[in-house]
């Protein structure tokens, strides 16, 4: 029995794809969604080449409106699979399943065609929202057995145990699984750039565990697979452009905890410049390609996270026996900080819903989220400032803020 969480968010909330599903008769154990947008014709062949389980791949092939060579680069993709593929099966005006020998089926979502083209400030986000809205109407269905939905991209190669590792995790613990990854490339400076962004984010990531603020982990759409009751729960991904991923997770992360890492669960992602995106990975190592001396690329300084340490003790403090005490920081620039995010606003309209510690916890978690500490880290990152890679290391708070994963990263990196 499917909980009225499912029915609800296919009733109201899901995008119209997943009402069309018909004459659906496959049944699989895992389910994966992959948005792709000018990719080269033979792109999935590489990222299950090590996977053997009984899957579905849901392929939404996008293109935003007026982007007339990703819509033909697209189309190439289409004739591929219809080139290569044993049968297939008309779902609806919209879908095809196909079958191939030797690879699993492929449930093609058709958004590329003239009068399908997807908006392009909804982008990406649509994409994945309506391939996830589709595996959770086909699990609704019965014809998936795992209730999860598996996030990845075309730029990826997924580990053998990519879908097999849930099985040793009690689902219902967690409102999603993220996993860790590894860019890779066989262009020495393409992987030089991509060491600099992927160091930014697992030092911001070092930060907020230092500061134990929550919402430890790196939000990246190949590596995220959701619980399909907290995805309906939560409304699905958001229609955004870019950093879908982020704010799902944000979602997310309120309800249940996030499974961060799963021991010898790796996935390879391909290093590229990218224009699919107004931010992310790909335009991010382009931008630090476009820097007069790479070396130049610079970080937060760790008193930001110092700083939001702080503030976390802050918060925590303003309980007490007495209840809620709404006072202001003495420190100057917590103080800033504190009327920077209307503080004294927020906390007296809530004040009377907060009648214990454990309320006031659940109240600072569900408040101060992932975007808000981002928006705080910004924030204090105004106050200090931001150092390069050899300067960042040398500093003496950077011993403060790093954590053990990351000196293993640095160590493995500086010693090649």
């Amino acid at each position: 029995m499917k909980s009225k969480a499912f029915q609800q968010y296919l009733g109201n909330y899901a995008e119209v794809e997943s009402q069309k599903l018909q004459l659906f008769t496959t049944h699989y154990d895992y389910v994966v969604v992959i948005p792709a947008c000018n990719e080269v014709s033979n792109f999935l062949e590489s990222i299950f080449s090590s996977i053997d389980d009984n899957y579905l791949i849901i392929l939404v092939i996008n293109s935003p409106n007026g982007h007339i060579q990703w819509q033909k680069n697209n189309q190439l993709v289409i004739d591929y699979l219809q080139r290569k593929s044993k049968t297939q099966q008309e779902i609806s005006d919209a879908f095809k399943l196909f079958k191939f020998n030797g690879m699993q089926d492929i449930l093609l979502v058709d958004r590329n065609a003239e009068s399908l083209q997807i908006n392009p400030k909804q982008g990406v986000g649509l994409a994945r929202k309506i391939g996830a809205d589709i595996a959770l109407k086909l699990y609704m269905q019965g014809f998936i057995k795992y209730p999860w939905i598996f996030s990845t991209d075309a730029d990826v190669i997924l580990p053998e145990n990519y879908f097999s590792q849930i099985k040793s995790l009690r689902g219902g613990d967690y409102s999603a699984i993220v996993l860790d990854f590894n860019h890779f490339s066989e262009c020495s400076r393409l992987s030089k750039l991509q060491y600099l962004y992927d160091f930014k984010m697992r030092y911001y990531l070092a930060g907020i565990e230092y500061g134990q603020v929550g919402y430890a982990y790196i939000p990246l759409g190949s590596t995220l697979i959701a619980s399909m009751e907290s995805y309906a729960q939560v409304r699905g991904f958001p229609k955004r452009n870019a950093g879908e991923d982020f704010y799902l997770l944000n979602k997310l992360a309120k309800i249940k905890p996030i499974k961060y890492k799963v021991d010898n669960c790796v996935v390879k992602i391909r290093s590229r410049f990218s224009d699919r995106v107004p931010f992310g990975t790909g335009p991010a190592i382009k931008k630090i390609n476009n820097l007069a001396d790479i070396n130049d690329y610079s970080y937060y300084s760790p008193q930001c996270f110092i700083y939001l340490k702080l503030w976390k003790l802050f918060l925590e403090t303003l309980w007490s026996k007495k209840g809620l005490t709404i006072i202001e920081p003495k420190d100057k620039i917590l103080l800033k900080l504190y009327h920077y995010l209307d503080c004294y606003s927020v906390f007296t309209k809530s004040q009377k819903q907060i009648t214990s510690l454990h309320r006031w916890q659940q109240f600072i978690h569900q408040w101060f989220d992932a975007f808000k500490i981002l928006k705080t880290v910004h924030f204090l990152d105004k106050k200090f400032e931001r150092l390069n890679y050899k300067r960042l290391l040398k500093e003496d708070s950077f011993v403060k803020v790093t954590s053990s994963k990351l000196n293993l990263i640095i160590f493995k990196h500086d010693t090649n």
